[in-house]
């Protein structure tokens, strides 16, 4: 099964609604969800440190970033054709511009929870700790 995992911004109401959504429409559920405080991106990646951006871990073990990580996501979804085949064939500079402009006022726009969450509609199975 190809795998990806998802690393998200527990802190962002906008990050959990994403996640929810990931989780929501992966039919194969091969994608995994954790957010920079857990332990295991403490002692699998010590290094990755929170940005303005959700990172994709792919199969391979590869960091992916914005708009890259966002096309990853959309491989292992069951979503409208259309939507995706948008995306996909947007290049990524274009995405990475709207991608940038949200993510540096996720907070003020969607707010921001007082504490690291991970969203309680997420198969258990499918979050990393």
């Amino acid at each position: 099964m190809n795998k990806i995992i998802v690393v998200f911004d527990g802190f962002c109401v906008l990050c959990n609604n994403y996640t929810s959504w990931l989780s929501k429409n992966n039919p194969n559920k091969n994608i995994y969800f954790t957010n920079f405080e857990s332990n295991y991106i403490k002692e699998e990646y010590p290094n990755l440190k929170l940005e303005n951006s959700v990172f994709v871990i792919n199969k391979n073990k590869n960091i992916l970033t914005r708009s890259s990580a966002i096309k990853c996501c959309l491989n292992h979804l069951s979503i409208n054709i259309l939507i995706k085949l948008f995306i996909k064939i947007t290049p990524n500079f274009i995405l990475d511009i709207f991608y940038d402009l949200i993510a540096k006022n996720r907070y003020m726009l969607f707010g921001k929870n007082k504490s690291c969450q991970v969203p309680k509609n997420i198969n258990s199975e499918n979050i990393l700790f």
